[in-house]
């Protein structure tokens, strides 16, 4: 009756046996000194001159995140919906269109607040 997950569960115990190897590995063989720069913020490729100096990161990085994820979204959907378009307009034409029109305005609306935010703008 478990003969079906045998497989599965080999796998599983053969993932965690190298798991735990691999932990202790490299507790054996990491550094015992610290390294300096451990825990060091670092941003933009410039490093802080004082240590005790924590900034945080402008909005316009958030904003850019949050377009970047919004049109890479649009393309994993839109590309598949363009490929089979035509199977699907035969059974029910208005439909699909009406549902990526609504798909599209709801991404002009994420890009209309981007831009209403300045996150287009670089100063």
């Amino acid at each position: 009756m478990t003969t079906g997950y045998l497989g599965l569960t080999i796998f599983f115990i053969l993932a965690t046996a190298i798991g735990v190897v691999l932990l202790v590995v490299n507790r054996l063989l990491a550094p015992k000194t610290p390294e300096p720069y451990e825990g060091y913020p670092y941003e933009c490729g410039v490093p802080l001159y004082d240590k005790t100096t924590w900034t945080t990161i402008d909005q316009k990085y958030y904003l850019l995140g949050l377009l970047l994820v919004l049109f890479d979204l649009e393309s994993a959907f839109v590309f598949p919906w363009a490929v089979i378009f035509r199977e699907v307009a035969q059974v029910a034409p208005g439909f699909i269109l009406t549902e990526m029109f609504f798909f599209l305005g709801i991404l002009i609306l994420g890009y209309i607040y981007a831009w209403k935010k300045g996150a287009l703008k670089w100063q």
